[in-house]
């Protein structure tokens, strides 16, 4: 094992005045992708988000476009393939929202944040121990979240984690947010199998018990 096969990212070293910052005009578009009958505006103090800050402030996780939001939301299920369990995306929509007053965010998608100790693993690395160290110096600094290129989703998109107090906010929302399948190039939807295709095997003991 060589070095290039261990993380090189590392933890902020010091105070990251002056990162770059890239600029969320109020009203700027973002997508989130979320469960249905559920709210969109969800800002997650679990440690389970890439960027998540501790309680009491959280991370809303969005995108600039629809299908990096929903690839985000589907990515552990994706993995490799193309498809996905029906059930996944019936159950979920993706929101168009609004930016509801301008903020300053951390841009790792410029060049510029090398010079900071920053690299692309922050986009990609696990766990997150590293990213949300990043995020809690990030949002000492002032800013007021992070763009960064999402995980799952190859090509020229962005993902946007808002920073925010956590847990719900009543800010607008989309009245009529699309469903998951819907969402222009969203992975291929696999039904349950039904009944009459399954193949029921009896166990070795149940057939031998009935020829005794």
């Amino acid at each position: 094992m060589t070095a290039r096969d261990q993380p090189a990212q590392k933890a902020p070293a010091g105070d990251l005045a002056g990162f770059p910052a890239y600029r969320l005009e109020e009203g700027t578009t973002l997508f989130r992708a979320h469960r249905a009958g559920l709210g969109p505006w969800w800002f997650s103090s679990t440690g389970e988000g890439r960027f998540d800050l501790p309680t009491p402030r959280g991370t809303c996780y969005t995108a600039l476009d629809a299908l990096s939001a929903l690839r985000e939301r589907l990515g552990p299920v994706l993995g490799t393939a193309a498809a996905v369990p029906e059930s996944l995306l019936t159950g979920t929509v993706v929101s168009r929202l609004r930016v509801p007053e301008g903020r300053d965010v951390a841009d790792l998608q410029t060049r510029r944040a090398a010079s900071f100790g920053a690299t692309r693993e922050l986009e990609t690395m696990v766990p997150y121990a590293v990213p949300q160290a990043w995020a809690r110096a990030l949002a000492g600094a002032g800013l007021e979240g992070v763009r960064y290129g999402p995980r799952f989703t190859p090509g020229e998109c962005s993902a946007v984690a808002l920073f925010g107090d956590s847990g719900a906010r009543d800010w607008p929302g989309d009245p009529e947010p699309l469903p998951g399948d819907t969402v222009p190039g969203s992975p291929t939807a696999v039904p349950p199998p039904r009944r009459a295709d399954l193949t029921v095997v009896r166990p070795p003991r149940t057939r031998a018990a009935r020829g005794q």
